[in-house]
């Protein structure tokens, strides 16, 4: 203080009088940014699900859109149409419809309805760590984006010509489904702890909800194999960039590192939610609670169990199959043993399911989350008995002991289903009847993820074809597998495909006619899909403008 300046009165201060010194000017006060800006900063789980959810939806259409430019290709095998020009091309798109539907579309739709879904079926107001879901979301879209523009970009996961993977972008192909792995494996991880840290007091696992519980197995198991999986894209990022003496094997077709995550058991890992979402859905149908949880319960993390696929790695099986100590991990007493009893956990699921429904004494609700939920576990069945079927040869092995005329003919067949497109088949019914128990959920808490229902009538006409479609996809490449129609399409043809092998598929016309048919299957998928995705939209349009008024 200054010799000019005066001091205020005490008298003058404590009646709260002028004091001779300026006021204080009062902060502005925060308000969160709207907009853009909001979304690229928010930290709210809802509106981080509600991003997981629309980014799938759209990237399940591109992996959609991919299979059916592959159902176009093969519909003509041994001539092809010309959308692909060489083998390589047939070959990464191949590898980028199974990823991006995977690992772009059906895990992080999941995610995304558990981000919004969990928390309030737990009672609690967030997620455990939703800076951390948000960071998830953000590596996991920049991946994806980063994925399908490096694979176009005449890169992809490799090549079928020696040492050409050094000179295309697949090593950002690697990177970027690294991201893809880390944004997930986050996102998994924040499930995971909100489901262990923020249920309220006296509410153990066992008395949570079915999706949750379903989703508490999901991602204890996600949390065992994303890791894995990043083991195997570090272990094809130094094949292809290390020296020899460094290698782990080829370098040239990283998608063979990672192709288990496609395969039995673990393609089944990735459909886990869809038994909790078909039991919120058939209970809710029925008007009824459920009856003996704690069995279901007990059935739900069997199959969660039994799907862990990271073991069964074909890319190590011995180099030749003909060896008397070959090591051929299809032909494995444990991935026998897991098929089989994985279609004895979908059955006992199956029959808790039909149990309630009896017990109920009343005739379900229909909707289009039912006829959804019910078409997808029609695939998840048709899957495992595909499963089944493959392993038939390995299971009944001990009959070659007596394999006379009769028997040698079943073996010869059975022999050439491994490596056919049934094993195609099995992953399309599987991923697609998880994509249609995701879209089930959609519908199911649609109020709660939208702020509105879903349209009834659209609802129906999109679940149609997105059923109908589904079987037809799953179901002629299932067939086309008995007439040796291999599962790698680009090893199917002569011309554009090299080397051709179109001369060892049986009726090649009828073959043909299947791809047809499959190709038809594809595009109702992809129409269902666009129907839900506009369903949404209006949903969304209609909550908006009934907030406003």
């Amino acid at each position: 203080m200054t010799l000019t300046e005066t001091r205020p009165e005490p008298e003058a201060v404590a009646a709260g009088g002028d004091t001779g010194l300026p006021a204080p000017s009062s902060p502005d006060r925060w308000t969160p940014p709207t907009g853009l800006a909001g979304i690229l900063s928010t930290g709210d789980h809802q509106v981080i699900g509600k991003l997981f959810i629309a980014f799938a939806l759209v990237l399940s259409g591109l992996a959609l859109a991919l299979g059916v430019l592959l159902g176009i290709e093969q519909a003509d095998i041994d001539g092809g149409f010309g959308v692909f020009g060489n083998a390589n091309e047939v070959f990464q798109v191949f590898a980028l419809y199974r990823t991006t539907l995977i690992l772009c579309g059906l895990v992080p739709l999941f995610l995304g309805v558990a981000a919004v879904v969990v928390p309030g079926q737990l009672g609690s107001s967030s997620v455990a760590f939703p800076r951390a879901l948000a960071a998830a979301f953000w590596t996991w879209l920049v991946g994806s984006i980063t994925h399908v523009v490096a694979t176009f970009s005449y890169g992809g996961l490799g090549s079928l010509q020696a040492d050409a993977a050094r000179g295309q972008s697949v090593e950002l192909t690697v990177l970027s489904l690294g991201m893809i792995a880390v944004g997930l494996l986050t996102a998994t991880g924040v499930v995971f702890a909100t489901l262990v840290t923020q249920r309220p007091p006296g509410m153990d696992l066992l008395a949570v909800p079915a999706f949750s519980w379903s989703m508490l197995v999901a991602t204890g198991v996600w949390l065992f194999s994303l890791p894995v999986l990043l083991a195997n894209l570090m272990i094809s990022w130094v094949d292809m960039r290390g020296a020899s003496a460094l290698r782990f094997g080829g370098g040239d077709a990283p998608f063979e590192q990672i192709a288990w995550a496609f395969d039995a058991p673990q393609v089944y890992a990735w459909t886990i939610p869809m038994l909790g979402i078909a039991a919120e859905v058939f209970v809710s149908a029925h008007r009824s609670r459920p009856l003996m949880f704690e069995p279901m319960a007990v059935v739900v993390g069997l199959f969660g169990l039994l799907s862990f696929g990271a073991w069964a790695q074909r890319f190590f099986d011995s180099a030749d199959p003909t060896a008397p100590d070959a090591h051929i991990v299809t032909n494995e007493v444990p991935f026998v043993a897991f098929a089989l009893a994985i279609a004895v956990a979908v059955l006992a699921y199956s029959g808790w399911l039909a149990y309630n429904a009896a017990a109920a004494g009343q005739r379900p609700q229909i909707s289009p989350q039912f006829g959804l939920v019910l078409f997808a576990g029609v695939l998840l069945t048709a899957a495992v008995v595909a499963g089944v079927v493959r392993v038939a040869e390995p299971a009944l092995g001990v009959l070659r002991e007596f394999d006379g005329d009769v028997w040698r003919g079943f073996f010869d067949a059975m022999d050439d289903l491994e490596g056919s497109s049934l094993v195609t088949g099995m992953m399309n019914f599987a991923v697609l009847g998880g994509l249609l128990a995701g879209v089930a959920a959609l519908f199911h808490w649609a109020p709660r993820l939208f702020g509105a229902p879903l349209g009834a009538p659209l609802g129906y006409l999109s679940g149609l074809a997105l059923a109908g479609g589904a079987i037809l996809v799953g179901l002629t490449s299932a067939l086309g597998g008995f007439f040796d129609q291999p599962d790698r399409p680009y090893e199917a043809g002569d011309a554009p495909y090299a080397p051709g092998h179109f001369d060892r598929i049986d009726a090649l016309g009828f073959v043909e006619a299947l791809n047809v048919i499959g190709l038809i299957g594809a595009i109702a998928v992809l129409g269902g899909l666009v129907l839900v995705a506009l369903n949404v939209a209006r949903s969304l349009t209609g909550s908006n403008q009934a907030g406003a008024d």
